[in-house]
C-alpha cells in the first residue's frame, strides 16, 4: 500500500524498553515503528507492506537532498565476475562472496522436512512455513548486506568501474544454484546506485568482447580455450597469465578506451605477469 505524504502524520517519540519508537498515521490508521534515525526533509510518500513471514515494514520517501559527491580518486578498474572468485579486479585483487545459501543448505533441508510433515491447513504447518521463510529471509539479508558493503568499497576506491555485460540467465542454466547464490545481477544494481549517488561511473562492455583468451600485453588470441583452464602461457610474448586477472585487465582496457571521465588512470596493479 502506497500513500501520499499529505495523508501521513508522525507522532512524537516514545520509549519501548529503552528503544526509540514513533507512531505514524497513514490513511486514518496508526502504525508503531522503530525510529532508527531522524527523518530528514518533508515526507513525500509512504509505503506499507507485509513480507512472506508476516512482518510489516514502512518505507518513507522524503525530499531530502542526497550525499555530496564523493572526492575523486582518479583511479579506474575493470572487474571480471567468476565462480572461483566473485570478482577479480584488474589490479590483481580478488573479492570473495560467501555462499550464503550453500552455508544454510543443511538448515533449509531440516526446516523443509519439518514443514512437509505437518498437516495441511494446521497451525503447526503455518508456523513451520514461517520458520522456513525466516531462513530464506536471513539468507537474502546477508547477501544484500554483503553486496551493499562491497559496492560502497569499490565506488569509494574507483571513479569508474568497468564490467562485462554477462548473460546471467544462460549462466544460471549452465551452473545453476551457485550463480543464483552469488546474485551478480543484484550486485550490479547496487553498485550502479552507489555510483550514481556519489557521482561515479559504472560501465558495461559488450558481452561478445573476447577478454579471457586475449593476451592483454600483445593482443594474441588463444585459439583453444576450455573453461577449465585457469592460467595460460602466451607463446607470442612469453607471458604467463592468470585467466581472471587477464580478463579483468582486458575489460578495463576496452571500457577505458570508450570512457570519457576526465583525468583518470588505471589502478596500480603491481606485478601481474
Amino acid at each position: 500500500m502506497t500513500f501520499d505524504g499529505s495523508q501521513v502524520k508522525i507522532d512524537p517519540l516514545e520509549k519501548d524498553n529503552g528503544c526509540p519508537v514513533a507512531k505514524i498515521r497513514v490513511n486514518r490508521r496508526w502504525y508503531r515503528f522503530w525510529y532508527s534515525r531522524p527523518i530528514a526533509g518533508n515526507i513525500k510518500r509512504v509505503t506499507v507492506k507485509k513480507d512472506f513471514v508476516g512482518d510489516w515494514y514502512i518505507t518513507i520517501t522524503t525530499d531530502a537532498q542526497g550525499l555530496e559527491p564523493a572526492s575523486k580518486t582518479g583511479e579506474t578498474a575493470g572487474f571480471d565476475f567468476g565462480l572461483k572468485d566473485f570478482l577479480t579486479c584488474s589490479d590483481g585483487t580478488t573479492y570473495q562472496s560467501p555462499e550464503f545459501y550453500k552455508s544454510a543448505s543443511i538448515l533449509i533441508k531440516r526446516v523443509s522436512r519439518a514443514l512437509s510433515r505437518k498437516q495441511k491447513g494446521s497451525q503447526n504447518r503455518e508456523r513451520a512455513r514461517k520458520d522456513l521463510a525466516r531462513v530464506h529471509r536471513k539468507i537474502g539479508r546477508q547477501r544484500e548486506d554483503h553486496h551493499w558493503k562491497l559496492a560502497l568499497e569499490l565506488v569509494r576506491k574507483f571513479d569508474a568501474c568497468f564490467f562485462e555485460d554477462l548473460n546471467l540467465e544462460g549462466m544460471k542454466r549452465l551452473w545453476g544454484r551457485k550463480v543464483s547464490d552469488y546474485a551478480f545481477g543484484d550486485f550490479m544494481q547496487k553498485i550502479k546506485w552507489q555510483a550514481k549517488k556519489r557521482a561515479k561511473s559504472v560501465v558495461k562492455i559488450d558481452r561478445w568482447t573476447p577478454t579471457s583468451k586475449v593476451c592483454h600485453a600483445c593482443g594474441q588470441v588463444q585459439m583453444f580455450f576450455d573453461l577449465s583452464i585457469r592460467d595460460w602461457f602466451c607463446h607470442n610474448c612469453q607471458i604467463h597469465h592468470d585467466r581472471d586477472i587477464n580478463a579483468a585487465i582486458n575489460i578495463h582496457k576496452v571500457g577505458a578506451s570508450t570512457f570519457s571521465g576526465g583525468d583518470i588512470r588505471p589502478a596500480s596493479a603491481g606485478c601481474l605477469l
